[in-house]
């Protein structure tokens, strides 16, 4: 989850753009107690913040993150949904809540978030991966060919992006196995061996297909 650490990262701590004010001073101790990894104190301000500036929406997607770290999912999503409502197009709300329900497997409310998120910033190279790894997942229950096609189009277009992150090579291979080409898939799991730690559990996934594929090839 991304924690909105100022008014810029969240385009603007509220609906309004609301200059300094009580609610904001309580939004900053908020994220003084959050960094201090003190929840406690960081949901008293937060909900501070939001009762004297409902439109806060940093303070609504910060306290989500807050109830997530508790456990405390049911209200988690309760402000997540708070700051879409307040804030439809803005970025973070879009992300962080696209983040939340891809966690929890709800991948076609997730994948309607990370859309949204991608009109307002199509650059964020992380989106279309993370809209790839979606689609990968639901044709494996909807075999919708479609999905497949989309996939594609976000992995390549995360490739023109510059991405070097392991989930590109990740999903490329499932994406070429899921096309029947084990060999490409193979290679493209070692391609993302390389940037996964060894003790990961990804890199322990990645090792497991390269062997099943190698085994499968000959």
């Amino acid at each position: 989850m991304a924690l909105i650490l100022s008014g810029a990262a969240a385009e603007g701590l509220t609906a309004g753009g609301t200059a300094e004010t009580p609610a904001l001073q309580s939004f900053y101790r908020a994220l003084a107690a959050q960094n201090n990894a003190d929840l406690q104190a960081a949901e008293l301000y937060y909900v501070q913040a939001l009762q004297q500036d409902a439109t806060l929406v940093s303070a609504a997607i910060n306290l989500a993150i807050v109830y997530e770290k508790m456990h405390k999912d049911a209200l988690a999503r309760k402000y997540y949904n708070e700051a879409v409502r307040v804030a439809p197009r803005s970025f973070a709300a879009r992300y962080n809540r696209g983040q939340f329900l891809q966690k929890h497997s709800e991948l076609e409310a997730a994948r309607s978030d990370y859309q949204v998120a991608l009109e307002i910033k199509p650059d964020e190279a992380s989106l279309y991966i993370n809209l790839a790894a979606m689609e990968l997942r639901l044709f494996e229950t909807k075999l919708d060919i479609q999905l497949m096609a989309a996939a594609e189009k976000n992995l390549k277009q995360a490739e023109r992006l510059k991405s070097k992150s392991p989930a590109l090579y990740f999903n490329r291979a499932r994406l070429f196995e899921l096309y029947n080409f084990p060999a490409r898939a193979r290679t493209a799991y070692r391609e993302a061996m390389r940037y996964y730690p060894e003790t990961s559990a990804e890199y322990q996934t990645c090792q497991t297909r390269v062997q099943r594929l190698s085994m499968q090839l000959k």
